[in-house]
Parts: C-alpha cells; structure tokens; sequence
C-alpha cells in the first residue's frame, strides 16, 4: 500500500475516492441483499475482485460514507466517526465478516483499497500465509504487499491488483488485511 493513501492525502483527495467510483458506477445494478454484499465485500477484500466490483462496492458505499441513507442491501452498514486518522474511511459491518481465517466486523478504506480491520496483531502471520514482502516505499516498511494480478481496462489502462497486510500507528492493536485496485494510466 503506498504510505501517501494513509498519511499524506488531503481530505478532497479520500472525498474523490468515494465520488469517482459513484461517477463511474453510477449505472451498476444495486445489490438485491446483504448477503450478496457481504459474498461481494469478501471477494473484493481477498482480492478476486476485479476494478470494476471494487467501484461499485465504493460506489455502494458512497451514501454511507456522507451518512445519507444507502441502498437497502446495505442497511446496518456505518462509518465510524474515526478523529485520529482524517485520510481513511471506516465502516461498522452489521453482520461480521470472515477473512482469511478472521472475524471482523469493520473494514477500512483508504483511498483505491478495502482492507478489514483485525483485532491483534497478524502481520507476521498473514505475511507468510498470504506470501508477503516488506513494501519497496521507504515510509512503508510496516505494510507487506503482493501484487496479484494486473488487470487491462482498456485505452491502455491497467488495474493493478494488490494484496496488503499492515498496521498503522492511528489504531494500534490493529491489522489491515485486504486489496488495493490501483488504476495505471
């Protein structure tokens, strides 16, 4: 995960990474329930999602994130009011979700990424399950990362799927595990 979508990005920037894929989703079907988000929500965090079911989870989650009511689907999802880090978003699931062997029922979004939030510390762990190295970004060296696959969109651009695991100093006790789906132009 690059350290700029945790730490360094303006607040119109995280604001963007939520209208962005509203603009871009704005035609996607609704979701018809909640489980079909949560099936969706855990295929986006392990990532065998692609970019485009990434948006429209971020799309989905848009009202949520502005505290305007969202789709029925998505009914009992909330952001956390989080004072300590401006440049992520966190959202209360109402039923929890099962990633790679945890339970959560919180998931974090820090600019192109979904990441669950995990009670303990698991990097280590997941690190090696999931095959895992040390981030080449000097600010980075807390956050391993494994790009899955890339992914043709088309007029030369690529997603680039990437799976993450990391803390940050703003919720200590806590690990990060999910995919980023960031956009090459």
């Amino acid at each position: 995960m690059n350290p700029r979508s945790l730490r360094f990005v303006p607040t119109a920037v995280l604001a963007m990474s939520f209208a962005l894929p509203l603009a871009a989703a704005a035609e996607d079907e609704k979701y018809r329930d909640a489980a079909q988000v949560q099936a969706e929500l855990v295929k986006v965090l392990t990532c065998q999602a692609s970019r485009a079911e990434f948006e429209r989870l971020g799309s989905a989650l848009t009202p949520v994130y502005y505290e305007k009511p969202a789709q029925p689907a998505l009914a009992g999802w909330s952001l956390v009011k989080d004072e300590k880090n401006a440049f992520v978003a966190v959202f209360n699931l109402p039923k929890p979700v099962t990633v790679y062997g945890h339970t959560t029922q919180q998931v974090m979004m820090p600019a192109q990424a979904l990441l669950a939030v995990l009670d303990g510390d698991h990097v280590d762990a997941l690190s090696t399950k999931l095959k895992l190295a040390p981030s080449t970004e000097p600010l980075a060296k807390h956050i391993r990362t494994r790009t899955v696959r890339v992914q043709p969109i088309g007029d030369g651009i690529e997603a680039t799927i990437v799976q993450t695991v990391s803390t940050i100093t703003t919720h200590p006790g806590k690990t990060m595990v999910g995919c980023e789906y960031r956009m090459n132009y």
